[in-house]
């Protein structure tokens, strides 16, 4: 028996609640679409080797796998206005996809 799984990532990617319209441009700037994630740019500790603790953003979005399954690294995201570069992603199997960015 399949699972409602595709409904529920309908529900749970929209712009009403979590989630933002992000505008992705395919490397080069070649093409754009927009889709809509959730966007999360939590700062993460970092050992810069010293007695001062140093903190550093580590921007993703969440999305459906579907929005960016031909996703590049050099692609740009813009978010808010902000235009971020994809450096990772993971698909982690069940139609959604963490991509991982760098402001750029």
């Amino acid at each position: 028996m399949a699972l409602p799984l595709l409904t529920d990532l309908a529900t749970i990617f929209i712009a009403d609640e979590f989630g933002v319209s992000i505008t992705r441009y395919t490397a080069g700037f070649s093409a754009s679409s927009t889709f809509v994630g959730i966007f999360d740019n939590e700062t993460i500790p970092v050992d810069a080797g010293g007695y001062v603790s140093v903190h550093q953003e580590q921007p993703r979005v969440t999305c459906r796998t579907s929005d960016v399954s031909d996703i590049k690294e050099g692609d740009v995201f813009v978010i808010s206005g902000v235009e971020y570069m994809v450096r990772h992603w993971v698909h982690d199997g069940t139609g959604v996809t963490v991509v991982g960015l760098e402001k750029a």
